[in-house]
């Protein structure tokens, strides 16, 4: 029953995470048409990751207050609720309002000392600077829009917390179809932080049905504050990571050519499309799942729901990681070749992608096993493994960034995201005392195998399709739509010969709901 209602409540947040990619790809498509890979795009994408890296912050909040407020939820009223809720709105607005105005001040050392490539022209710097502090300001809407969103998420609401994404591209792309030629990249800035106010209002509806209002009260001494900040700090760190080293990434293609950073990043928005879509769904819905079978200490069921969903992580993430590795060129042509950005941004982009591929998959089983930690209450080791990965990425960036540039940058990211990974399954299967690591590697083997052979098929099928459709847009779509659906095709009749479990399972409980809704 519990599988059941996970692989529903998955299914209706991927549902909406995929209508927000959507609109994503869309807006990246229009970025590119209108600003494409030049020192335009280059600071509005560093000032928008700077902004990045500090929302893992709202994320970490988010991840604590979840099991501390499901405490509350069971044994408080809703008095005592809205009284707690209420501190940590107006604590943390006190915190982001002072650090927002600093952060402000300081901007022309982030972009100095963050970004040495903007210094050399005075228009980018000045540039870079003014974009960097309006962005700044969508901080405080981050900060109370995550802790409205723990709130929802251990009420077990996870529907408009998933629609957040979909509601703020809509905000940019109606920004670039119909202002920025008046009003440009500078304008972009001001719609970006209009989105972020977006994500937190479509959140308060649901708020106000729960039963909360707000009340002015201001304590700090408040235990369970001083708990929520104790657990926050190791967090924050262990889920800054993606972001940090995204950000390590930008640091060093500011230093190449221009464009550097727009090759990156977009690179980056391909290669985690399904991690986004998939990963994140399941390790958001998983997560009071193993929470639960902690607290109740029951080993066995634990053990088992956490090698599951790495497995369904598996299933999905390798297949879309090889498919997205030999498709790679189409698909940039397709979302993003028009206007500026031209062929040879596209070649300069699928060659950075090709390398960060291998870290979709190490991201989507690493989010699912950090979540195994905090349901343990351990927030050091995924700290420390952070740590670690920052080291390896920071290494690796410069011995592959003379010869590679950005394809190096992206291979860097990728071997440190992979290595790291399989660390935490060594730590965990320790710490657990075995969660069945023989048979983990068993289905990625099959897994791996079954990839493989549609790997292998698709790039036959690719081959076919542009001899005899072309290079075109045109040709593209289409090539791309028959690999997909043969591709798709021989994987799931792979898996299905090798008796993958968790396919199966997933194939009885889809069989079932349809015969139930017929019946």
């Amino acid at each position: 029953m519990q599988d059941k209602k996970i692989i529903k409540s998955s299914f209706v947040i991927i549902v909406l995470i995929i209508l927000g990619k959507i609109m994503a790809f869309v807006r990246d498509a229009l970025i590119a048409s209108k600003f494409g890979t030049t020192y335009i795009t280059d600071i509005y994408m560093f000032s928008l990751g700077v902004v990045m890296l500090l929302t893992t912050v709202g994320y970490g909040l988010t991840t604590t207050l979840i099991p501390i407020h499901t405490e509350n939820i069971e044994n408080k009223s809703q008095q005592e609720r809205n009284v707690f809720v209420s501190n940590i709105l107006n604590i943390s607005a006190i915190y982001t309002i002072i650090f927002v105005t600093i952060s402000i001040i300081l901007a022309p050392y982030v972009i100095y000392v963050f970004a040495p490539g903007f210094r050399e022209n005075a228009e980018v710097f000045n540039n870079s600077v003014y974009i960097l502090r309006v962005m700044f300001t969508s901080l405080f809407f981050v900060c109370i829009q995550s802790i409205i969103t723990g709130v929802l998420q251990a009420h077990k609401e996870f529907s408009a917390p998933a629609a957040m994404a979909f509601v703020s591209n809509i905000i940019y792309v109606i920004y670039l179809i119909s202002l920025s030629n008046k009003f440009g990249i500078n304008g972009f800035a001001v719609a970006t932080v209009t989105g972020f106010a977006a994500q937190f209002l479509i959140n308060i509806p649901k708020f106000k049905e729960l039963g909360y209002k707000y009340i002015f009260v201001i304590n700090f001494k408040d235990e369970n504050i001083i708990r929520l900040v104790k657990l926050m700090l190791p967090v924050i760190i262990s889920t800054s990571i993606i972001q940090i080293n995204l950000f390590i990434s930008r640091y060093f293609a500011t230093t190449i050519y221009e464009g550097a950073v727009a090759a990156l990043d977009f690179s980056n928005k391909i290669n985690m499309l399904v991690y986004e879509v998939f990963a994140v769904a399941i390790s958001m819905v998983v997560y009071p799942t193993l929470s639960s079978y902690a607290a109740k200490k029951s080993n066995k069921e634990y053990k088992k729901a956490l090698i599951r969903a790495v497995n369904v992580i598996l299933l999905i993430m390798v297949p879309a990681s090889i498919g997205i590795l030999i498709l790679r060129e189409p698909i940039i042509s397709i979302i993003f070749q028009r206007g500026k950005f031209d062929e040879k941004a596209v070649k300069i982009t699928a060659n950075a992608l090709m390398f960060y591929t291998p870290a979709m998959v190490a991201y989507g089983v690493r989010d699912i096993l950090y979540k195994a930690f905090y349901s343990l209450q351990d927030t050091k080791s995924p700290m420390i493994n952070s740590f670690l990965g920052i080291i390896i990425n920071i290494i690796l960036s410069l011995i592959f960034v003379n010869s590679m540039q950005v394809s190096g940058l992206t291979l860097a990211s990728a071997t440190s995201a992979v290595i790291t990974t399989l660390i935490l399954i060594i730590i965990l299967n320790k710490k657990l005392n075995g969660i069945n690591i023989k048979y983990f590697f068993k289905v990625f083997l099959k897994v791996i195998v079954s990839a493989l052979t549609m790997g292998f098929i698709i790039i036959n099928v690719r081959n076919i399709c542009f001899s005899k459709i072309g290079f075109n847009f045109k040709g593209d779509i289409i090539s791309i739509i028959i690999c997909f659906t043969i591709g798709v095709c021989v994987y799931f009749m792979c898996i299905y010969a090798l008796k993958v479990d968790e396919y199966i399972y997933m194939v009885e409980l889809i069989k079932k709901r349809l015969v139930k809704n017929k019946s």
